[in-house]
């Protein structure tokens, strides 16, 4: 498979200056810079409508995805349901974002990230940054999670049938991992074979956290091959990501 590098970025203080475009305020008060949309949950939800920003990399389920420079952004944080062009708002507080391709089995993901923000209300532990991994829906897939607000670093899987979403959550493994704001960190997550699966999670050429799913302490692996996504709650973020 042919490495794909995808970038999505955030900075605060973003405000609407068009139809469809954000302006990121510079913190040394020069002219924002325009963001312009690429797509948004609209587009998934309305496939038939003339008006709907498409990517054909990328399926946004929820939020809104920007572009400014070449590269990505989720757009302030907010929980409207954006229109065709998000300029009623983003949306992304809750924010999900897959590849239209869901041939990823074995997958190695690097992540640049740079957590921006996290919005204070309605506060959670698990609000940060995620990549997901083997995602077949909303139901089933793996997720590393590297952003948390806990500043946890934590791998676990969803199956189908459950409280969360029609999903139910396993916690493979977990370890603390501190973070800072506004500074840019690189992880290498990776998924490998069928049985077990194997997902770790990297940085600097040193493994950070593992985790082994044989489908018989925590009910059954995953197998087939997905999407691999990104996901963000309750954070304003920015981000690099290659996947080969």
């Amino acid at each position: 498979m042919r490495t794909r590098l995808i970038v999505a970025g955030a900075l605060a203080g973003a405000v609407p200056v068009a139809w469809g475009v954000w302006a990121l305020t510079r913190p040394d008060g020069r002219a924002p810079v325009p963001g312009r949309l690429v797509t948004n949950e609209y587009a998934h939800w309305n496939p038939d409508a003339d008006d709907a920003r498409r990517s054909p990399t990328w399926d946004v389920t929820s939020g809104s995805l920007f572009a400014r420079d070449g590269v990505l952004w989720t757009g302030p944080p907010d929980t409207r349901t954006p229109n065709a062009t998000s300029s009623n708002g983003t949306g992304s507080s809750v924010f999900r974002m897959h590849t239209h391709r869901t041939d990823h089995l074995d997958a190695r993901v690097t992540v640049d990230v740079r957590n921006v923000r996290l919005l204070p209300d309605d506060a959670r532990d698990t609000d940060g940054v995620h990549v997901m991994l083997r995602h077949q829906d909303e139901t089933e897939l793996y997720v590393a999670s590297l952003n948390r607000r806990d500043e946890l670093l934590v791998i676990k899987k969803k199956l189908t049938g459950g409280p969360s979403n029609d999903g139910r959550y396993f916690t493979l493994a977990q370890v603390g991992h501190a973070y800072a704001f506004g500074e840019w960190q690189r992880f290498e997550v990776r998924i490998t074979g069928t049985s077990p699966v194997v997902i770790t999670v990297g940085q600097g050429g040193r493994e950070l956290l593992r985790a082994e799913d044989d489908g018989r302490r925590h009910d059954r692996a995953i197998t087939r091959p997905g999407a691999v996504g990104v996901r963000g709650d309750r954070c304003e973020f920015e981000f690099k990501l290659r996947i080969r």
